[in-house]
């Protein structure tokens, strides 16, 4: 495997070479020392694994100057000396600070000053599929999941430290950028016309028919007239039904389900396949209703419904491409949506239960019946044209003609030709000019820095091999292409050690909002010089923000700061939480809520308070449902006010951080507490021992993870750090692995039976357990009884927060970890922003106009 990284120490070897093995530490440190730590951290007791006798002071080395930064940290956070020994008096614990900081700040300012903050990297998966969007013209292209999973460093996938590249790495790109260009082309020579067709419901296979288990809820769809149900038809089985020669009649027909799409009842609309990639607008007619107990009455019904559509590529893989309500009365929705070639449509009754037969009920049934919707027709029109050929063939083949694969095939038949699946070919008269000009075009537009000629040169011959060996002028061009789409001119970011020269800068600003390469606005101001002036770093700033694409900064940012990308990492455990079982409306609106949260925070420049302890939700329906919050209706995501002791509001109680916080089957207050502190609060515990074991809660109800861990907090070198990180996490018990309210704990064991059925159509089979105990004590010595406590304690320091924030966000931005020199810069971003009550775009903004963000 190929490392384009060095580690910190060999970056600093002309240091080094330059430094003495060890310095004596100043007096101030070695007298404070010996008058409060040598008598536990010696070589003989060495508490902790720490024998600061012994340790000499060689900062230049790299694991030294951590452990002395260590020592530093705990000793001015008051963590060091314990609480039981004797306090410092303040005039020695100053001259201490005051001596140690200055020393470790100037030994890592002169390797800062050699190496750089960053090491060089190369564009990871999101950034790469978003960097072929753009370019592209191609809004929807998804090749993240050719590639192999990026590392980690420090949080995130933008480190140079993690994303190294081996060959099985060059492959995969390799793969890739072929599959993003061939999507770019042209399907056909002629340009596609925009139709408008309607597909009925009643005229469509794959949703009228009977399944071949008996009972009603195994029926795919029950055929209605408007409120009236066609019981002969129901009678019928797995029949296509006749195409009405009754105009009014055909608009009134629907076919009306009462369980959710899945197999094997689900319903598509099968005749329907998108022709081309490309834009559409799907139009939807339905309506809700009320199927009667016995199944044979239709009433109107009192409520809208939810309504999800996917676009599915057979067999079963979807895409979500939106939701909307439908009501009692005839509804039709518009969807403006970009297909790929062959998908179909799926629609879903998204509240409903979903289960496989025959052994289910409806969570949703009553003594008087059931809710039910009511399905009538798709209309689409399109493809959607602006330009043909589209504007992403023009990226790779100008206005040269195009004739069909099969039509050139034949004129050349006899001769040696090399060509991929059918399609169009491109015509060229002249193939080794026009080559060079088509390649120099393509690299100045996807290259983000001036090409050379001699680089150009090389990808052209790459075209001009493939044609003498046989390629057609199409496959050869696109050979070409795909080099330069691998190569380390395209995926590794241009910056040297250093002030970022304006081009550097402008692909950083456009990497950290975008996720993506610098537009043409942002390009040009770069290359005039002038992005680098504050006022104009500003205005392109605020641009960036405000444009659709920061969306991507948002998703990709939480993804690794919150862990949401992990949510689809478990599920809950179906004997336990059968009423979270096959929940894809919750699941998809939990991570949709965090994401408008933090543009909500990001839009009004709301304060880094609200990320543990906020006066609004963003919720839907479902997610209201789920946290106990009346009168929210609609399945559409908006700000919601919270009542004052509410215990929703921020990040910490949120169904997706609780959720990728738990494993589906039990919660642990000690993988919580570890999140608070490490992504909220930016204070991360040391990792376990190897040599210490998890503590695993106890499903059977004997007993509580709070008994667990009071005996394993018994053990001192545990105790040291659960003591901060288990009281957080305590708080949080109040919820289960779907972030739902709970009292007590579920249990397959001991305890009472719990009736119901769950989402899953199947009788709960789980007992009442042990209370939850959500009470706790923070290091500080604060109390708390539950987490609305908890919040308020939290937010009392939004100075903390605010730095925490800082420093994540500038991790993310450049690819580095905070350093002990960059603590005076986080530290001025964080005072600048106290007056406007640490806004998160404020912050930002002081980030981005700052040292850390303009040097590498």
């Amino acid at each position: 495997m190929m490392k384009i990284n060095r580690p910190f120490i060999a970056l600093a070897l002309g240091f080094l070479a330059a430094t003495p093995a060890a310095l004596a530490a100043p007096k101030e440190v070695s007298t404070f020392l010996a008058a409060h730590c040598f008598d536990c951290h010696d070589g003989e007791l060495k508490k902790g694994g720490l024998d600061l006798k012994g340790l000499p002071f060689d900062p230049a080395e790299a694991e030294n100057f951590a452990t002395w930064v260590k020592v530093l940290d705990r000793v001015a956070n008051g963590e060091m000396p314990p609480k039981k020994k004797p306090r410092p008096e303040p005039a020695p614990l100053r001259a201490f600070t005051n001596s140690l900081a200055p020393a470790l700040l100037k030994i890592d300012r002169t390797a800062l000053a050699q190496t750089g903050r960053a090491t060089q990297r190369r564009l990871n998966r999101y950034e790469y599929e978003d960097t072929l969007r753009d370019l592209l013209s191609l809004p929807y292209l998804e090749v993240k999941a050719f590639l192999p999973e990026d590392r980690e460093a420090n949080g995130f996938n933008k480190s140079g430290d993690a994303l190294d590249v081996s060959h099985v790495q060059m492959a995969r790109y390799l793969a890739a950028s072929e599959f993003a260009l061939r999507q770019a082309m042209a399907p056909q020579t002629d340009r596609p016309e925009t139709k408008t067709t309607r597909y009925y419901t009643w005229e469509d296979g794959e949703f009228f028919g009977k399944i071949d288990l008996e009972g009603p809820l195994n029926r795919r769809t029950f055929p209605l007239v408007g409120l009236e149900l066609q019981v002969g038809v129901m009678a019928e089985k797995n029949r296509k039904m006749p195409h009405t020669t009754d105009p009014e009649r055909r608009e009134k027909e629907s076919l009306a389900v009462v369980v959710s799409t899945y197999e094997p009842t689900e319903i598509r609309f099968g005749g329907f396949r998108a022709p081309i990639a490309g834009r559409y607008r799907l139009r939807f007619s339905a309506y809700s209703i009320w199927m009667a107990a016995d199944f044979k009455r239709v009433a109107k019904a009192q409520r809208s419904e939810p309504v999800s559509i996917y676009a599915e590529t057979p067999p079963r893989s979807l895409r979500k491409l939106g939701s909307f309500d439908v009501n009692p009365e005839p509804t039709v929705r518009e969807l403006e949506v970009w297909l790929l070639a062959g998908e179909m449509i799926r629609p879903d009754a998204a509240r409903f239960f979903r289960s496989r037969p025959p052994n289910h009920q409806n969570p949703l049934a009553t003594d008087q019946g059931m809710p039910g919707v009511a399905f009538q027709w798709l209309e689409v029109e399109g493809p959607i044209v602006d330009q043909w050929p589209p504007a992403s063939h023009q990226w790779l083949f100008g206005q040269l003609p195009m004739t069909n694969r099969a039509e050139v095939a034949n004129a050349g038949a006899g001769r040696r030709r090399f060509r991929a699946a059918p399609g169009i070919e491109v015509i060229s008269a002249t193939p080794e000019p026009d080559a060079g000009r088509l390649m120099r075009d393509f690299m100045a537009h996807v290259y983000r820095r001036p090409v050379r000629a001699a680089e150009s040169d090389r990808f052209v011959g790459v075209v001009h091999s493939a044609l003498q060996s046989g390629f057609s002028f199409t496959d050869a061009m696109l050979a070409g292409y795909t080099a330069v789409l691998s190569s380390p001119g395209f995926l590794y970011l241009s910056q040297t050690p250093g002030r970022l020269d304006d081009r550097a800068l402008a692909e950083r600003l456009a990497y950290f909002l975008w996720n993506s390469c610098p537009d043409a606005e942002l390009a040009q101001l770069a290359a005039n010089g002038k992005l680098h002036q504050p006022k104009a770093l500003y205005a392109q700033t605020e641009r960036l923000l405000n444009d659709p694409k920061a969306h991507r900064f948002v998703d990709a940012f939480l993804d690794y700061w919150l862990d949401l990308r992990l949510i689809a990492g478990t599920s809950p455990d179906e004997q336990l939480y059968p009423d979270y079982q096959l929940d894809d409306l919750l699941a998809e609106s939990m991570i949709e809520e965090s994401q408008m949260f933090f543009r909500e925070l990001l839009w009004r420049d709301l304060s880094v308070t609200n990320l543990v302890a906020s006066d609004f939700a963003t919720l839907n329906e479902r997610l209201a449902t789920h946290y106990g919050i009346p009168n929210v209706a609609g399945v559409a995501l908006r700000p919601v006010a919270l009542s004052a002791d509410s215990l929703r509001g921020g990040f910490l109680t949120q169904a997706s951080t609780l959720k990728v916080t738990a494993n589906g089957t039990t919660t642990s207050p000690v993988k919580r507490g570890v999140w608070i502190m490490t992504r909220l609060l930016g204070k991360p515990p040391a990792p376990p021992p190897a040599s210490v074991p998890s503590v695993e809660p106890d499903i059977r109800g004997a007993t509580t993870i709070r008994e667990q861990l009071a005996q394993h907090r018994n053990q001192e070198s545990c105790n040291a750090c659960h003591r901060n990180i288990d009281p957080a996490g305590f708080a949080l018990e109040s919820f289960d692995v779907m972030g739902g309210w709970r009292d007590h704990y579920r249990s397959v064991g001991s305890g009472d039976p719990v009736k119901g059925i769950g989402h899953n159509g199947n009788n709960f089979h789980f007992r009442v357990g042990a209370p939850v105990d959500p009470s706790g004590e923070l290091p500080d010595g604060e109390r708390f009884e539950d987490v609305r406590q908890l919040k308020r304690c939290l937010a009392k320091d939004p100075e903390q927060l605010a730095r925490n924030l800082a420093q994540q966000l500038a991790i993310y931005a450049t690819g580095a970890p905070i350093r002990f020199s960059d603590r005076p810069v986080i530290a001025k971003i964080v005072a600048e922003n106290r007056a406007q009550g640490y806004g998160v775009r404020t912050l930002i903004h002081e980030l981005v106009q700052s040292e850390i963000f303009l040097n590498k």
